[in-house]
């Protein structure tokens, strides 16, 4: 192979290029934030036939938080393999280093207690009502942030979730009672086609001002206990959260769905 010296910023454009035609918006963003901000200027300006494990070593481990340290360990393997596919390298270093494992946190449900207390201290209406609106759909924050009134039908009661993960994440959802009273009182201040106009940091941040224990994404298995709890099954939760296999709702509810067994067989004289 003749030498080269395609520097590995220049080969990181490329390759972003080339995802930008391939993956979801959401998908593309976490890219570019591992390529701006994980990847360091002494790496970026290395030629790609010179890149070392021990470089690509120090540049994974300095990343402090586990999951966005694996994903950088994904992006960068993922451009090196294609530069080998391209016949521009022989050798992927990242071949000679150990996998990233990040064991991610389970979510913990809020209980009816902490429901009630957390939305009594959400003073502005709007706000409360998204939080709200997350409790009883179970939506990622992203695909509530990017709902449109042209998502909503309030005479059929059902909203179409514009998925933001995967293929099955797009869904259509039937509105429950409380559900369809949150949707009312939104459309009666509703001002742009968009239904929450706020920015995806400052929800997460003023969630965790008011509700400090849990994360954003508890109040989506907050959605998915209550369901189980009520009854509904998990087949039907699994269409409703977006899940791509039942086993992925199965593994994650396991133990709501075994204390609900556990109620259910109590009742057995």
């Amino acid at each position: 192979m003749q030498d080269n010296k395609i520097l590995f910023k220049d080969w990181l454009k490329d390759f972003y290029n080339y995802k930008s035609k391939r993956v979801k918006p959401s998908t593309l963003r976490n890219i570019g934030i591992v390529i701006r901000c994980h990847v360091p200027i002494f790496l970026l300006n290395t030629p790609l036939d010179e890149i070392t494990a021990q470089d690509l070593e120090s540049t994974i481990y300095s990343v402090q938080a586990m999951r966005m340290r694996q994903y950088t360990h994904q992006v960068l393997n993922e451009a090196l393999e294609r530069a080998i596919r391209r016949q521009i390298i022989d050798f992927n270093p990242m071949s000679n280093l150990d996998n990233i494992k990040h064991k991610q946190r389970k979510g913990r449900a809020l209980t009816a207690y902490e429901r009630t207390t957390f939305l009594d201290k959400v003073k502005q209406p709007q706000l409360k009502l998204l939080f709200e609106f997350y409790i009883y759909t179970g939506c990622r924050r992203s695909e509530a942030l990017s709902l449109t009134w042209d998502d909503i039908d309030l005479i059929g009661k059902k909203i179409n979730i514009p998925g933001t993960k995967t293929e099955a994440s797009e869904r259509v959802l039937p509105m429950s009672k409380p559900l369809l009273e949150i949707m009312k009182k939104l459309s009666h201040t509703a001002t742009t086609n968009k239904v929450f106009n706020y920015s995806a940091d400052y929800v997460s941040k003023q969630f965790k001002k008011y509700c400090p224990k849990h994360k954003l994404h508890d109040l989506r298995h907050t959605f998915a206990t209550i369901c189980l709890e009520s009854g509904v099954s998990i087949r039907v939760v699994q269409k409703w959260l977006g899940h791509t296999s039942i086993d992925t709702t199965a593994r994650i509810y396991t133990h709501v769905i075994d204390e609900f067994q556990r109620k259910e067989a109590e009742k057995i004289c």
